[in-house]
């Protein structure tokens, strides 16, 4: 699964084809932030169950990414991509057009100014979409960042959209159907949040620091 995950990050850096289904494993969503790649797999396990795996990379010197490491797994009852877990999906939803899926907190080497000899707690938060929505409105709304509010447009990959966060950022996600003229907001937005201070962990041993 770590080979496809280089290959999902690479195609969400615009170096390459986007990755497909490959032996009943397919990526969910990536995230990129600077100089660190998230990708979000899922597979089927044998006793039928959906499984998720999250995998980090770090961004070389020649702009492509090292060997994805592991950094969690979860187990889930249902797919919300297969039509057979549609009402499912609905009742967790509950009517909403988001609603949390996962999160997940590490302690990874960004080599930001701030950080604890370069480390930072980062936040992932992993949401469920309603399948009306084509796509997401993502606002930086960081206490700090200025009046002027960058608004980024996530496409999804899959019904779970994955997202990381730095250290006291905090993003406000959207879910929109159509495009253009047509776009419309489905329903609440809804708030993501990183760690706040005070945070004391040792950095992992999985990723190395990188100069």
């Amino acid at each position: 699964m770590a080979e496809l995950a280089h290959v999902a990050l690479t195609a969400a850096s615009g170096a390459g084809p986007g990755p497909s289904v490959a032996g009943g494993r397919w990526v969910v969503g990536t995230c990129v932030r600077g100089g660190l790649g998230f990708a979000l797999l899922r597979h089927r396990r044998t006793d039928g169950f959906a499984a998720e795996e999250l995998y980090a990379a770090v961004r070389e010197e020649d702009g492509g990414w090292s060997a994805p490491d592991h950094l969690t797994g979860d187990i889930g009852g249902i797919n919300p991509d297969d039509p057979d877990d549609a009402g499912e999906v609905a009742r967790v939803l509950h009517g909403r057009a988001l609603a949390p899926w996962g999160e997940f907190e590490a302690t990874l080497y960004t080599g930001r100014p701030g950080g604890d000899e370069g480390y930072e707690p980062l936040r992932f938060h992993a949401l469920l979409v309603t399948p009306e929505a084509d796509h997401l409105d993502v606002r930086d709304d960081t206490p700090g960042a200025g009046t002027a509010r960058e608004t980024d447009r996530r496409t999804l990959l899959s019904r779970v959209a994955l997202f990381a966060l730095f250290p006291g950022e905090r993003f406000t996600v959207r879910a929109v159907a159509g495009t253009g003229s047509r776009a419309r907001e489905l329903g609440e937005p809804w708030e993501l949040a990183g760690a706040g201070p005070g945070w004391e962990e040792e950095p992992p041993g999985w990723l190395a620091e990188v100069e």
